[in-house]
């Protein structure tokens, strides 16, 4: 199997895009494919779900409302004895000091104070005994309120309870749906690349593929066929054998634009990085002299469509399909040895790196 370095371009910018819309539940291209095709199947799950939890959470309520209510029941009773005892105890502290005699002046006056203390406690307690009793079962009237309510409301009005339970999941369904749609080109290049990566596996370990491949360079390359100075090239995947280094660019497009007028052509940009990454070869790696000079590392250009091609040929790059790129790379033969292709890939690795 050939050996994989880096992530896909595309699947960066894609996964980026999904982070910043606030969406995290896709971890490969596999995953998009795989909502979208399960969208519907995802949205109808949600409400059957919906529709059972809600019946068993009906079931559960009904059978929790009557323990509750039995629970209120012997809370009040609780509270009513507590409240008696509590009565009790105060009327017996009145009692005492109304019967004090005492003539001592200190002690009849504050005998007088306590027993006012004490009745005011006292009437204060007999004019809010239902308030008093019934702050003890306040929460389990609202428990019981609340369960009365959703049962009431399952009962009346079961299908607006359904959608209201399935809109919070529906509406993040619908938004990724929306963002996904409107990811089409990035989703397409990521599969287009996932794909291209899948088939290079195929390939045996002397094959090694650099994914979004970048060079930056601080003297800029001067371009002189289309007059322009080259700052940094990208290269969807850098194929490194002992044949030379392909640069290939994967493209996922319909029928429609590969006869496009408009859509930007992919040979100009090819031949560009192609240029730019001969001048760093030239200046960086130097491969040991052959007896006839100087030894050049090939560089072929490599488009690869996935499923429509141009039916045109052009100078300086191969266009092929997915299912004809393996086959095309393997027809070249070796012309670096282990130390020169190690020489290569320790290099182009490092500046990735």
């Amino acid at each position: 199997m050939a050996i994989i370095y880096g992530t896909i371009e595309s699947l960066k910018s894609l996964k980026s895009k999904l982070l910043e819309k606030g969406i995290t539940r896709f971890n490969s291209v596999g995953d998009i494919k795989t909502f979208i095709s399960n969208y519907k199947q995802e949205k109808e799950s949600i409400l059957v779900d919906i529709v059972f939890n809600l019946e068993k959470e009906y079931i559960e309520t009904c059978k929790n409302l009557k323990v509750k209510i039995n629970n209120k029941s012997e809370l009040k009773n609780f509270a009513t004895e507590k409240f008696n005892i509590k009565i009790n105890d105060l009327e017996k502290k009145i009692a005492f000091y109304e019967n004090n005699r005492s003539v001592d002046l200190i002690v009849k006056v504050f005998s007088a104070l306590n027993l006012f203390f004490l009745k005011k406690k006292y009437y204060r307690h007999i004019s809010n005994k239902t308030k008093i009793i019934n702050s003890h079962v306040e929460e389990i009237n609202r428990k019981i309120k609340k369960n009365e309510l959703f049962i009431k409301e399952y009962e009346t009005d079961k299908q607006n309870l359904i959608e209201k339970r399935a809109e919070p999941k529906l509406r993040e369904l619908n938004y990724t749906r929306k963002v996904i749609e409107n990811s089409k080109n990035l989703i397409s290049g990521a599969i287009g690349e996932s794909l291209v990566v899948k088939e290079v596996k195929k390939l045996t370990n002397d094959y090694t593929l650099i994914n979004d491949f970048k060079l930056n360079f601080s003297n800029p390359i001067f371009y002189k066929k289309y007059n322009q100075l080259i700052y940094s090239i990208q290269i969807d995947h850098l194929l490194i054998s002992k044949a030379g280094i392909f640069i290939i660019e994967t493209k996922n497009w319909s029928k429609s634009s590969v006869n496009s007028i408009s859509l930007r052509s992919p040979v100009e940009q090819i031949e560009r990085t192609n240029f730019a990454l001969y001048i760093y070869l030239s200046e960086n790696i130097t491969l040991n002299r052959h007896h006839w000079g100087e030894q050049q590392i090939p560089i072929r250009n490599l488009i690869v469509m996935i499923n429509h091609k141009p039916k045109a040929n052009f100078k300086y790059v191969k266009v092929k399909l997915l299912k004809e790129m393996n086959d095309y790379i393997r027809y070249f033969e070796p012309v670096l040895t282990e130390d020169q292709l190690k020489k290569i890939k320790d290099n182009l690795i490092k500046e990735y790196s």
